[in-house]
């Protein structure tokens, strides 16, 4: 807890954060894809506790978990969030396995809730997820944390959990979005099949952590 009352503590963060969602509704009626705080805020703290180098995000969005995380290495004075993003690709899909789905970006921005303050420790990439992450794992070599967010199809998931699981280190922790019956509980059969310890929190926000054996 130390971690989110030390955030907290600084008004000025979610002033503008909270301002920033109510000027993007007030311009859009169907703008969304924001995570919670309370989720957003265990993120913050566990970016802050294992110190990452690399971090790796599939799906920005409005960018709420983005800034959150680039927050956490800004304070930690270290690390870099490398993001891949296919903006509008939910709209197209989402409805033909009938999904719901939200307008993510504003005034044709992604991560319009990063403050532009952060965003020197932010590598952001355009472009399908099953395309760019094995390119930009096999470049960064081994990674820390990975957060996915990006297309919640089990297939899909499986997908950038399998090929994140490869390139995090030991100890390094894989988080997904949406972890319930409602989207694909793929994130629990994935952790369960290599024995990897994990909670999922609020029946959304999965957190993993590699092992020795896995």
């Amino acid at each position: 807890m130390k971690y989110i009352d030390k955030l907290r503590s600084d008004r000025l963060f979610y002033e503008d954060f909270f301002r920033r969602i109510e000027t993007a509704k007030k311009k859009e009626q169907k703008i969304g894809g924001w995570m919670p705080l309370e989720l957003l805020e265990i993120i913050y703290a566990i970016v802050r506790y294992v110190r990452p180098k690399i971090v790796v995000e599939t799906g920005v969005g409005p960018g709420s978990s983005t800034r959150f995380i680039l927050r956490a290495l800004h304070d930690n004075n270290y690390g870099v969030l490398y993001s891949i993003d296919l903006p509008g690709f939910d709209k197209e899909y989402y409805p033909k396995i009938g999904k719901c789905y939200h307008i993510h970006t504003l005034d044709g921005k992604i991560g319009w809730l990063v403050p532009e303050e952060l965003k020197y420790r932010w590598k952001l990439i355009i472009g399908d997820a099953k395309i760019e992450l094995p390119k930009l794992l096999k470049e960064l070599g081994t990674i820390d944390v990975f957060l996915h967010d990006s297309l919640h199809t089990y297939e899909h998931m499986m997908f950038e959990y399998t090929q994140a699981w490869r390139h995090l280190r030991v100890s390094g922790i894989l988080m997904s979005d949406d972890v319930n019956e409602g989207w694909s509980l793929a994130f629990i059969d994935f952790c369960k099949e290599r024995d990897a310890p994990y909670v999922v929190i609020r029946k959304r926000l999965g957190v993993a952590r590699k092992v020795e054996h896995t």
